[in-house]
């Protein structure tokens, strides 16, 4: 009697395992919200960072150039525009010109381009004015927006403003070339046209650049 017994109670009845699954499935509901919620959290703290680092690196570039330029050749004293262009001592990075373009922040020295901030980035509202007071005491003033735009359960932007002031520190090392070429220029539908001195001659060079 007793091994009938046991053979008859063996086992999970269908009752117990319905109440497993249904007891399985509050648990679920109730932990994968918070599970989203952490994952977005994390996910939202690396944007920061990531927004937090692009904008303090692309501030360290451009206070690097400015301190080492001579001259800011554009915008003009008290005036505002999308580019700054520098006068440097050296041919090598002569001119120097900042600026942004679909964006991302783009730097050329002379001819060659480089983009200094990252494609998980955009760059937005890149404004230069130049504060100096005079032409032996020049300063100027970068402000732009970066933000990084997360997709989870819904889209989730975050974006903060950087801004500063950098004064130049020249040396007043001439010039090697001593061409006397045409002033940098928006050329329309964001094409900006700068001069490059060559062996005493002047050659135009253009790029991609968002301007007036």
């Amino acid at each position: 009697m007793r091994n009938a017994f046991d053979r008859r109670h063996s086992g999970t009845t269908l009752i117990e395992l319905l109440i497993f699954i249904a007891v399985l499935s509050m648990i679920v509901a109730t932990a994968l919200p918070l599970l989203f919620s952490a994952t977005e959290s994390r996910i939202l703290q690396q944007t920061i960072s990531i927004v937090e680092q692009n904008g303090t690196q692309i501030l360290q570039n451009a206070t690097l150039r400015v301190h080492n330029a001579e001259r800011i050749i554009s915008p003009a004293i008290g005036q505002t525009g999308s580019v700054l262009v520098l006068q440097t001592g050296s041919g090598n990075t002569n001119p120097t010109i900042i600026g942004f373009n679909s964006g991302s922040i783009v730097i050329v020295e002379r001819s060659t381009q480089e983009v200094i901030s990252s494609s998980q980035v955009a760059v937005q509202d890149f404004v230069v004015r130049n504060t100096s007071t005079s032409a032996t005491r020049q300063s100027v003033t970068i402000g732009f927006r970066v933000s990084r735009t997360i997709r989870l359960q819904q889209p989730h932007s975050y974006a903060q403003r950087f801004e500063t002031g950098i004064r130049l520190h020249p040396n007043d090392v001439p010039l090697g070339a001593s061409c006397v070429c045409n002033a940098p220029t928006c050329l329309g539908n964001n094409q900006f046209r700068w001069s490059i001195c060559t062996a005493g001659n002047c050659l135009d060079a253009s790029t991609a650049m968002q301007c007036p």
